[in-house]
């Protein structure tokens, strides 16, 4: 009982840090300062990211001192880095103010009637039990969506067949959607959340935007969840009344249940809307952060111990239990501690299956910040590419993460010059 007290209270503690403004939402102007978003806007949109935060750098003292920028200048900057392949960026990101702790953690032992499992095969069994699996991911960790991929391969295999996410633009449901670009969604910028979308495509599934624009009555706050469970039941569930569904939500919109203050997740209102019981899973909290004192004491724990060698999640076996939020998320998974190899987090080869590969070196010429892109063979240049990553005159040569396949190159300045070109077959 105490167990299940102290998650709640961790759960309700986290809850109320987390429910921050969505940095795709739109956001009140400040005189003579333009939104981080809307730099070099253009030149974003036809694939270069780089740009935008070159821009971002320049204006970052009027950001941090602007009493409407401040909070948001911060998570954007860390989203760029992130998305641009700096591999620690995203750590640094969860040390933020609105995301610490207000005080240091003391490591805490997991009860010994857990174990940890293998987190791909525990939702894989799982998954068998429902037609309905939500996952709430942490926005500054790419690592968090680096099970999505095989996911949903997994999860296609038992009939799923629709792939909904929080992040997706209402243009991904249209036929003429072919790949992920700068207006597919925010977090699909992301490099890893635009290789599973193209997974997604792949196979089959059916791509669904459940996010309203709308922002509903004064001191309702639980009208932005209602209404993406609503548009979930609508566009799928009364077209599909057996849909199996696999949904990515940011945070705690994955919750099943309600909080203390009345704010409803998302996923508690699915729940009754259809009456299924989803799995739900929990991806922000056992993960690393800068300090170990930052971190929850049961990741400390477990990672002390050398309990999470591959994401993992803890099973109780006799109770048919997981360790999590008890009713609120089914179950924590528990994120490996990254190491950094030849600039890059080792998660992506052991998670996503990728190989490091040499850029050539005809793409390391030019002086000041540039960003080596990789795209998918046939997608154009202001589709999210497949892998990218900054390098300057201080870093030292980086390497491109890459599957088998045909990819084109190009290395970009922040004036979107194209500094080098390449062709490069993964086999």
């Amino acid at each position: 009982m105490k167990t299940r007290l102290a998650l709640a209270a961790i759960f309700f503690l986290f809850a109320q840090n987390l429910r921050v403004l969505p940095t795709d939402h739109p956001l009140p102007q400040e005189p003579k300062l333009a939104p981080p978003t809307m730099l070099k806007r253009d030149a974003f949109e036809a694939g270069n990211p780089l740009a935008t935060y070159a821009a971002m750098l320049e204006l970052e003292p009027q950001y941090v001192n602007s009493k409407i920028f401040a909070d948001f200048y911060r998570e954007i900057r860390f989203n760029l880095e992130e998305f641009m392949g700096l591999p620690m960026a995203g750590v640094q990101a969860m040390s933020l103010p609105i995301f610490r702790k207000g005080k240091a953690s003391v490591e805490t032992p997991i009860p010994d009637s857990y174990r940890a499992e293998d987190a791909l095969t525990v939702i894989e069994r799982e998954a068998r039990n429902t037609r309905l699996v939500i996952f709430g991911e942490e926005h500054h960790l790419p690592q968090t969506r680096s099970l999505y991929e095989s996911l949903l391969r997994v999860l296609w295999a038992q009939g799923y067949r629709y792939f909904a996410a929080e992040t997706f633009d209402d243009r991904v449901m249209s036929d003429e959607f072919k790949y992920p670009d700068s207006r597919s969604g925010y977090y699909t910028l992301d490099p890893v959340f635009a290789s599973a979308v193209r997974t997604a495509k792949d196979l089959g599934y059916k791509l669904i935007a459940y996010e309203t624009k709308e922002r509903g009555p004064s001191g309702d706050a639980s009208f932005r969840d209602r209404t993406q469970a609503e548009n979930i039941k609508t566009r799928i569930f009364d077209r599909d009344p057996q849909a199996k569904v696999f949904i990515v939500a940011g945070r705690l919109h994955a919750s099943e249940e309600p909080a203390p203050d009345g704010w409803t997740p998302m996923a508690a209102v699915l729940k009754r809307l259809t009456g299924i019981n989803p799995l739900t899973l929990f991806a922000p909290t056992m993960s690393q952060r800068l300090t170990p004192e930052e971190e929850d004491p049961y990741y400390r724990f477990a990672t002390s111990h050398g309990l999470v060698k591959k994401p993992a999640i803890f099973v109780d076996r006799a109770k048919g239990s997981f360790f999590g939020f008890q009713n609120y998320c089914d179950a924590y998974i528990f994120w490996p501690r990254i190491r950094v190899e030849k600039g890059r987090p080792d998660w992506m080869t052991r998670e996503l299956g990728r190989k490091p590969v040499r850029i050539p070196p005809q793409l390391l010429v030019g002086r000041g910040m540039r960003l080596v892109q990789a795209h998918r063979d046939g997608e154009p240049v202001s589709a999210v590419p497949v892998d990218q990553v900054l390098i300057s005159e201080q870093s030292k040569p980086q390497v491109l993460m890459l599957t088998k396949g045909k990819y084109s190159l190009r290395t970009v300045d922040r004036e979107s010059t194209i500094i080098g070109k390449a062709t490069l077959v993964v086999r």
